[in-house]
């Protein structure tokens, strides 16, 4: 997968520490992530199992109850880049 670098990004990511969930599986499959990093383009996140993040997902915020299509765009150690691939919406009703 292609390296993301600072001068590639199309908007400026904000430093956060928050709380998400990559879901796949049609919302059946969930893996806790702490955002590290986010845009209107995409976002940094940490989780223990990336080899089990699939190259399309959605991430929710739980802060803000928000979701968004995603895809990896690369991998390294416990850190996975994304890019939004969709717009932000309310997250379906569901105990994440």
């Amino acid at each position: 997968m292609a390296q993301n670098t600072e001068q590639d990004r199309t908007a400026r990511r904000q430093r956060v520490l928050k709380d998400g969930k990559i879901v796949f599986n049609q919302n059946s499959s969930v893996i806790d992530c702490t955002i590290r990093d986010i845009s209107e383009t995409g976002a940094k996140v940490l989780c223990e199992h990336t080899a089990a993040v699939p190259d399309e997902c959605r991430l929710v915020t739980l802060k803000d109850n928000l979701i968004r299509d995603a895809k990896v765009i690369w991998r390294r150690g416990e850190q996975v880049g994304l890019l939004f691939t969709g717009e932000a919406r309310a997250a379906p009703p569901r105990k994440w």
